[in-house]
């Protein structure tokens, strides 16, 4: 994992983190999404940490919270 990943990754779990803990506001909201839109590699890692969340019963699929 080069430099850029792990940011990528680092920054996709504390978006999920505070998604989960219900800590974002609309703004919040819309940096998420945009953060998300900016790079494939964000919505990969984004991804990648929700499905290992959802692996150790952390959170619930994306599709249950909504």
């Amino acid at each position: 994992m080069n430099d850029d990943d792990n940011d990528a990754w680092q920054t996709a779990l504390g978006w999920l983190m505070r998604q989960h803990d219900g800590d974002l506001d609309e703004a919040e909201r819309q940096a998420l999404h945009a953060w998300l839109a900016a790079s494939p590699g964000n919505r990969a890692a984004y991804r990648e940490a929700e499905r290992l969340w959802s692996l150790t019963g952390l959170i619930p699929p994306a599709d249950e919270r909504h």
